[in-house]
């Protein structure tokens, strides 16, 4: 089957790295011939500062556009098709501080499809024939906009930090995601549930880690991805060189689980890099 696999980046929690996740996951993604989409659904538009875009992209040439096509005049993509080139070789359809906006209206008694505008925006881009993956940046909580990702996306893949809190976090998100199944989505699915800012030297994180081996692991559904991302300030330096940490330094550690995390995630979604084809 071709075409591109949706991934919603997602964790209700806020600080969890998904951001970081999205870029440096993207382009591991592209270095092992992967065609990226990464769409910013975050009105902080965290995403596009570390692009060097900054808050203020005119909303024709953002997500907004896909979101809210009659707020341009139109319903489909001509010249101000919003998507740019990123530095780190992938591509992006940006959000900007406009999304909020967007957000409230989406959010307005009445506002039809509120919850299927990105799956349609992006069939307007026809990603399935350009791209192998996109990676939606989501916002914390669930709002609209996360809602229209989980709609839009094919699977979730979920970064955590190994504590409690973090942890506990994550049997409501899927609960939530048990709910889109139910009504929205019936076809979503778990590409995987990733660990990040992972310190494996102190025993929390190793009790952690055991703890989501029983609940996602292999032999409880097998979400839980072998691969974890270490905690290093290398991330920190790649952002204020508005590089991914695998262009930074390609070496380091943390560059290596990107490349380890990036292998195990295309062989989850069965992607054949390259030929946008699904196994």
């Amino acid at each position: 089957m071709s075409g591109a696999v949706v991934v919603a980046v997602i964790n209700r929690k806020g600080g969890v790295g998904k951001t970081t996740m999205v870029r440096d996951l993207g382009h591991a993604l592209v270095e092992q011939g992967a065609r990226v989409l990464q769409v910013g659904l975050d009105p902080q538009s965290s995403l596009e500062v570390l692009a060097g875009l900054g808050l203020d992209t005119p909303p024709e040439r953002t997500v907004s556009r896909l979101l809210l096509p009659e707020a341009f005049g139109d319903t489909g993509v001509d010249e101000a098709e919003p998507i740019v080139a990123t530095r780190w070789g992938t591509s992006l359809v940006p959000a900007s501080k406009a999304l909020a906006t967007a957000e409230r209206t989406l959010g307005e008694p009445g506002r039809g499809g509120a919850h299927q505008r990105l799956k349609r925006g992006l069939e307007r881009l026809d990603v399935a024939e350009q791209f192998d993956l996109v990676l939606i940046d989501c916002p914390p909580g669930m709002t609209p906009l996360t809602m229209n990702a989980l709609v839009a996306a094919d699977t979730v893949l979920v970064p955590t930090q190994l504590d409690f809190l973090s942890v506990a976090g994550l049997a409501i998100l899927c609960e939530t995601i048990e709910e889109v199944r139910e009504y929205d989505n019936p076809a979503l699915a778990y590409l995987g549930i990733v660990g990040t800012q992972v310190d494996e030297r102190t025993r929390h994180a190793r009790e952690i880690r055991e703890q989501l081996e029983r609940l996602f692991g292999e032999h409880a559904g097998g979400a839980l991805c072998q691969t974890s991302i270490r905690q290093s300030t290398r991330v920190r330096d790649a952002h204020a060189a508005g590089l991914a940490v695998g262009q930074l330094d390609a070496a380091h550690p943390v560059s290596r689980d990107y490349r380890e995390l990036a292998a195990e995630l295309l062989a989850r979604a069965r992607v054949d890099v390259g030929a946008g084809v699904r196994r």
